[in-house]
């Protein structure tokens, strides 16, 4: 097994897991913005889909470095 893949998680390096950590989180407040103006049953179960998946991933990649997220 070559060096770079040791190093992944389902085929996805530490770096790009991290990118992934950060999309979902991005998700998760476009959700709830939407949900402060309008609250909706499809909205709140898809809010809830991402939270779970942003836990996974932060789970599989442990917490962003310091100030990566207040870009967001």
């Amino acid at each position: 097994m070559s060096p770079d893949r040791k190093n992944q998680v389902f085929g996805f390096s530490p770096d790009e897991l991290k990118l992934l950590l950060v999309s979902v989180r991005q998700m998760r407040r476009t959700f709830g913005a939407a949900l402060q103006g309008q609250p909706n049953d499809g909205l709140e179960a898809y809010a809830a889909l991402y939270d779970q998946l942003y836990e996974k991933l932060l789970d599989m990649t442990g917490p962003l470095p310091e100030g990566v997220g207040d870009l967001f």
